[in-house]
């Protein structure tokens, strides 16, 4: 009876052995797992924070470039309206140019005459 004890023990002693590989085999694979999900989630946190930074960029330069348009453009109306003003000054200018042609013909031919 003896040797059964000595039996049952063994086997008892390698089962518990089998029973911590298992254990310590699980809970390496599990932090190995968890570190690598810690790594990808700090990546995607980074990505994400380097997006809101990208964002505020664009947002700033989308902001500044308001500011700046007014001041370097001029608008379509405004552009057309000065047009139109340098247009009719240059004919009321042509008017009288011609005006001022009829008459030194008409001086020319009264000092011929």
């Amino acid at each position: 009876m003896g040797d059964h004890w000595q039996l049952i023990l063994f086997f008892a002693g390698l089962l518990s052995a089998w029973g911590i590989i298992i254990i310590a085999t699980t809970r390496w694979t599990l932090t190995r797992g968890l570190a690598a999900y810690d790594l990808r989630v700090a990546q995607i946190e980074k990505s994400i924070s380097d997006g809101k930074l990208e964002n505020q960029k664009r947002e700033r330069e989308i902001l500044q470039l308001r500011c700046d348009l007014p001041l370097e453009y001029v608008r379509r109306e405004d552009a057309i309206r000065q047009e139109t003003v340098i247009n009719a000054k240059l004919d009321t200018l042509a008017a009288k140019i011609d005006y001022l042609r009829v008459e030194r013909r008409s001086e020319k031919r009264n000092d011929a005459e």
